[in-house]
């Protein structure tokens, strides 16, 4: 899921090339998702807000979480 969302943060900033402040913003995110198990530095609200970000749809916001948590070894 963590590649999946690495992804879609490529995506949107180069979409974002143009809007200095949200191409900067998703490059805080993507330093964010290169951490190591980064879900568990963050609280629930910053991490949904990341996911937000990312365009993430709201009513998929809890599976995406979950999904990442599951993840970690």
């Amino acid at each position: 899921m963590n590649q999946k969302l690495q992804t879609i943060n490529t995506k949107l900033m180069k979409l974002y090339e143009s809007q200095p402040n949200l191409w900067e913003k998703q490059k805080l995110i993507q330093k964010i998702l290169a951490e190591e198990n980064w879900v568990l530095k963050l609280d629930i609200n910053t991490a949904y807000a990341i996911l937000q970000d990312l365009t993430i749809p709201q009513a998929n916001l809890a599976k995406v979480y979950l999904t990442l948590l599951n993840e970690i070894k």
